[in-house]
């Protein structure tokens, strides 16, 4: 079983796959990149191809990691407002496309935080130990 954090299990990943193969179903025009790298149909698209095709300046794939970011960084916006933590981190196998991912989140956090002159700004950044960050925290609580 996946250890679940504050937030629940969230999981961008499959939220950022399920995005790339909807957006090839209905913009196969604009999709080439993604199935390219993916080797086949959309179905066989998966979240490092997403972030393949994004490194490579595909704009679909820039497109889909803007989109998740701007929801990602409203939902710690959302967070904030309630519990007015001082960093998060993301972790996972998506957050390994780094700025691709965050820089939208850290806008959209900066633009939906509300009372911003009431709160110290808070960090997002991405999670050192990448997509094991989640089981090396598991291990450590259960270790104290």
């Amino acid at each position: 079983m996946r250890p679940r954090g504050l937030l629940g299990d969230v999981r961008l990943g499959r939220a950022l796959t399920r995005a790339a193969r909807a957006a090839a179903v209905a913009y196969p025009d604009r999709a080439v990149a993604l199935v390219e790298a993916a080797g086949g149909p959309g179905a066989k698209i998966r979240g490092p191809h997403v972030t393949e095709a994004a490194r490579a300046g595909d704009p679909l794939a820039v497109e889909l990691f803007r989109e998740l970011g701007t929801w990602l960084g409203a939902g710690i916006a959302d967070l904030a407002a309630i519990v007015d933590p001082e960093l998060v981190v993301v972790g996972g196998g998506v957050a390994s496309a780094g700025d691709l991912l965050l820089e939208p989140a850290r806008e959209s956090f900066r633009r939906n935080l509300t009372a911003r002159g009431f709160r110290g700004e808070l960090t997002i950044e991405q999670a050192e130990l990448g997509n094991e960050a989640g089981m090396v925290g598991a291990a450590d609580l259960a270790r104290h």
